[in-house]
């Protein structure tokens, strides 16, 4: 009998659990879809265990996040069930008045409870894994791969992690609604209807403090904010943006209500036109109540709408050059700049101490280097000479040196002198400030560059060029190209080319020439001769094209360094040492392997993650925000009703009523987004100015497709608030 008036309640009230419902849907079917993220990878060509790790450390993300965005719709869902639960009090006090005992209403509820929970979660999995079905396509998408034969995937990992939070969730939410209705009584219940959430209006004067101070918080926030420059999570200066935010947004929003309805009423003309009192009256009963509730929307939708920006811009900043980047097939470096405490040698000694270094603490590295001209090939070549001809096809060295005469920090206070340090960001450079200028030899940019197909360099005389491919220091580069006419090397100075060569030397994850000077071979020569080494070396190199996959010559390429460098043979402790290869790491001749194919994998996968993750976001914590802010206003439009029939019988037309409510929704729903869009364009011009900017990333796409997602999610759930508060106004004139 419970059960079948449980039915009838629900299908009686279809309306107001239409939003409700929809909102549930919508969170059970993005919480599969992307919780089901690693079941796609059998539709894919993988042909490498890298490409399965992508989709294992994406689903891992992703489930990370998933507990937040589980306690986001928990908290959703709850706050709805407060609003449905008060609009049918009056209904359960009529069962209580009937003879009903408060365990059978409770069990009522605890039936409903259940029966939207088990239709939500139907119909939204159904909708998640369709939606699941249709990612497989964008995955393709952004992994830049095929599938092999497109087939129906299921996702048993993700049905069994959506029931389970879903059911923890309705768990909560049914003893939430059980105790709720069990501790009213009576008398509340019956006269529900005749009681509106308190509605006191604050003193005017308060407020107006308030909003002022608020207005302070947040500046003092923001400039907080850009000081810090988002590029250390643990400054202090961001952490008090960070609180300073939070506490101005909530002073804001307790202000607000008392405040504007202190600036209305004194607008005299303003105030008594149409039905101006009452809709201010209502948003303002409305306000003052849920300031929590319109702060919390506020925080959430400043959040999505950051990550969901920068997340996208964060992907061009990764990956967007990855080709570039990666001229070669792979990379082989020795890093021998590494001093014995573990650090940068560039940064911790002088460069001809770092021989005296090498010396004491690799001595047989030095020993071998020196016998072999630092000629990183050779070794390899003589340890498999037969392997080598099967996969190398052609290679080129670079050593870098340092100029044991100028610093970058000298030329750097030469652009402050000369007035053009204006616009430069040089306090970013700041690490840069102690290091020797990099000399590369002339005969080996030119064999690199041949190597790439580009055109060499010929200097003349006492020349040298200047290489930068970062759009980081491309300014400083442009500027020093402009105003610096020499540099100092050892007993001459070398006056600059009337140009800046945009080069990559080496397979990297980004493009990573920065202010390199190419400098005459006579230069380092003399540099080797006086005891001088150089800080890297690069041994750039192409496969054979002998019909096998990147992954094979790659693993080739390992199996060669492997056989001077056996994995057993132990590594010195001040290289790079990577713990799944199969070589162990050396100051010479290899430190590390960077190849293009694991570039573009890792790339891929980045791209793969952050993706997904700011889409994840931004769709979740978009939908919550919009629906609290719908089932507030559909619950407030039915408290009203009766306000509504006594303004039809005073005599406004059905036109006056309507945009009353047309203008409450609005405001409703565009005051929290107007104060997120502020927070989102000081965050994001921060992080454009520290982050995109400098790294040549165009922030406007990843706007405009925010923007989009933004119109899309809450701009829809507004539209639909409206007609649906329409309706309900509707039917309530329609018995007046």
């Amino acid at each position: 009998m419970y059960h079948k008036l449980a039915l009838r309640n629900i299908r009686r009230s279809v309306r107001d659990y239409a939003v409700y419902f929809i909102t549930l849907l919508l969170g059970v079917a993005l919480f599969y879809a992307f919780n089901s993220i690693e079941s796609q990878q059998i539709l894919f060509d993988l042909e490498s265990s890298s490409g399965e790790r992508q989709f294992e450390t994406t689903q891992q993300i992703l489930s990370m996040f998933s507990s937040v965005i589980a306690c986001v719709l928990a908290f959703l869902i709850l706050y709805s069930n407060r609003f449905l639960i008060r609009r049918r009090k009056q209904e359960f006090g009529t069962y209580l008045l009937l003879g009903m005992t408060p365990a059978r209403v409770s069990s009522i509820v605890l039936y409903e409870t259940v029966i939207v929970g088990l239709a939500s979660l139907a119909v939204g999995l159904l909708l998640g894994v369709i939606l699941s079905q249709g990612l497989s396509f964008f995955t393709a998408s952004l992994l830049g791969t095929t599938m092999k034969d497109y087939q129906f995937v299921f996702s048993f990992d993700g049905l069994c992690s959506t029931l389970f939070c879903f059911a923890m969730i309705y768990v909560v939410v049914a003893l939430f609604n059980v105790i709720t209705v069990s501790r009213c009584k009576l008398i509340d219940l019956l006269y529900a209807d005749k009681k509106n959430e308190r509605t006191g209006v604050r003193n005017p004067w308060a407020c107006f403090g308030i909003f002022i101070a608020s207005i302070g918080v947040l500046i003092y926030a923001y400039q907080q904010l850009i000081e810090s420059g988002l590029v250390m999570l643990d400054d202090p200066r961001f952490v008090r943006a960070t609180v300073g935010m939070l506490v101005g947004s909530l002073m804001f929003f307790w202000s607000l209500a008392g405040f504007v309805i202190g600036i209305i009423t004194k607008l005299k003309g303003v105030y008594f036109r149409g039905l101006r009192v009452f809709t201010v009256r209502q948003i303002a009963s409305k306000v003052n109540t849920a300031f929590l509730s319109l702060w919390a929307v506020c925080v959430l939708l400043f959040f999505s709408i950051t990550v969901f920006s920068t997340g996208m811009g964060m992907v061009e900043v990764f990956v967007g050059g990855v080709e570039k980047s990666n001229p070669y097939d792979a990379s082989l470096e020795a890093a021998i700049w590494y001093g014995p405490d573990g650090t940068p040698a560039s940064s911790s000694s002088d460069p001809l101490d770092r021989r005296a270094e090498m010396q004491e603490y690799a001595p047989d590295r030095l020993a071998a280097a020196e016998s072999n001209d630092w000629d990183l090939a050779a070794p390899l070549m003589n340890g498999s000479p037969e392997l080598w001809d099967e996969t190398i096809a052609e290679f080129t060295q670079v050593n870098y040196f340092s100029d044991p005469v100028e610093k970058y920090g000298d030329i750097f206070a030469k652009l402050r002198e000369m007035g053009q340090a204006e616009g430069l960001d040089l306090p970013s450079f700041k690490g840069a400030e102690g290091m020797e200028l990099c000399l590369l030899p002339l005969s080996e940019y030119n064999a690199s560059a041949q190597m790439q197909g580009k055109e060499p360099i010929e200097l003349e005389g006492d020349q040298c060029a200047l290489v930068n491919n970062m759009e980081m220091s491309d300014k400083v580069a442009k500027a020093i190209l402009k105003s610096i006419p020499s540099i100092e090397v050892p007993g001459r100075s070398l006056a600059l080319a009337d140009r800046i060569y945009d080069t990559q030397l080496e397979d990297n994850a980004m493009t990573a020439s920065a202010m390199i000077f190419v400098v005459p071979d006579d230069v380092t020569d003399a540099l080797l001769e006086a005891g001088y080494i150089p800080d890297k070396s690069v041994l750039a190199i192409n496969y054979v094209d002998n019909g096998k996959t990147p992954d094979e010559n790659d693993a080739a390429l390992f199996e060669i360094v492997a056989t001077i460098q056996p994995k057993d043979g132990g590594g010195f402790n001040r290289g790079t040492i990577g713990s799944d290869e199969i070589y162990s790491s050396l100051l010479w001749p290899v430190t590390r392997i960077l190849t293009a194919n694991e570039m573009l994998i890792q790339a891929s996968g980045l791209r793969f993650m952050i993706t997904y993750l700011a889409l994840y976001i931004g769709f979740i914590f978009l939908i919550s925000t919009a629906a609290i802010l719908a089932i507030q206003q559909l619950s407030q439009t039915s408290d009203s009703a009766s306000r509504y029939r006594i303004l039809w019988k005073l005599g406004c037309d059905r036109s006056m009523i309507f945009r009353s409510l047309l203008a409450q929704v609005m405001i409703y729903f565009l005051v929290p987004l107007g104060l997120a869009l502020c927070h989102c364009a000081c965050a994001i011009s921060v992080i454009s100015d520290t982050l995109f900017d400098a790294m040549g990333v165009s922030t406007s796409g990843p706007i405009a497709m925010a923007a989009g997602l933004t119109l899309l999610i809450y701009g829809t759930y507004m539209i639909v608030t409206y007609v649906a508060s329409r309706g309900i106004t509707r039917g309530a004139l329609a018995q007046g």
